[in-house]
């Protein structure tokens, strides 16, 4: 980045955008916050799509000295792009190669095999409630037999996964997923596993899962931890003002 060079974070409330926002202050990269935020049937605004054909968030806009002007969207692409042109001193990239191929595999894991599901498991819950009265009984059955079937399996599979890699971690000293500290892997994975699971027991109960904390003990405990890393509490503060009341879905 040289200098005179700007990056503006498009960021929709209640997204994944919030990874983008912490990885940001953890390289201590200056940026500026765009705030968008959903309606009540929790989409994205119609002005995301002046910056993104998709309309969708994460999105950040790189607007160079020389005025030339860059869109990045998706998230793990984010990831890969700030790490690659911001972390000169490794500090979320780790030094060992071996360590940088685990992370950029999280990257794409994160967004490709893990979320997804989550995704899913989402979509079927509102579905149940949005059904048309007189329909929702059927609606009702039929994404419980699709969700307990494949979803709540493959759901359970993946962190169990998780739950495995940080174990390991844990026996060889670090609370981290990826080496000895934080890294990408970790602020990546964030939105999935605290976001969506630990911190959120009710949403977690309605995908399924009743008792997270003694299922998957090493994924609560890194949970816990990541809650307190210091600049991922900065982030959340930073944003804290447009994350107050949650959409009616």
């Amino acid at each position: 980045m040289s200098e005179g060079d700007k990056i503006i974070v498009h960021w929709l409330n209640y997204s994944r955008s919030q990874r983008i926002v912490w990885l940001l202050e953890e390289l201590g990269v200056p940026f500026e916050l765009k705030v968008y935020k959903r309606d009540k049937e929790f989409r994205a605004p119609k002005e995301l799509e002046k910056i993104h054909p998709l309309g969708k968030s994460p999105v950040i806009e790189i607007i160079k000295a020389n005025g030339e002007r860059e869109i990045i969207a998706e998230t793990g692409h984010i990831f890969q792009y700030l790490l690659q042109n911001y972390d000169h001193k490794h500090t979320l990239v780790p030094e060992d190669p071996r360590e940088q191929r685990e992370v950029d595999y999280f990257l794409h894991y994160s967004e490709g095999t893990l979320q997804p599901n989550l995704v899913t498991l989402l979509v079927h819950s509102f579905a149940k409630k949005r059904a048309p009265f007189g329909t929702r009984f059927l609606m009702g059955l039929l994404v419980k037999g699709i969700d307990d079937q494949y979803y709540f399996p493959e759901t359970k599979k993946n962190l169990d996964f998780l739950e495995g890699i940080l174990s390991k971690q844990n026996k060889a000293g670090s609370k981290y997923f990826v080496g000895k500290k934080l890294t990408g892997a970790d602020i990546i994975l964030s939105f999935p596993i605290l976001t969506n699971i630990f911190s959120n027991k009710d949403t977690a109960r309605s995908i399924g899962f009743a008792d997270i904390d003694k299922m998957w003990p090493n994924l609560s405990a890194w949970s816990k931890n990541i809650d307190n890393e210091p600049n991922f509490i900065k982030a959340n503060e930073l944003v804290a003002q447009y994350e107050t009341t949650k959409p009616n879905i």
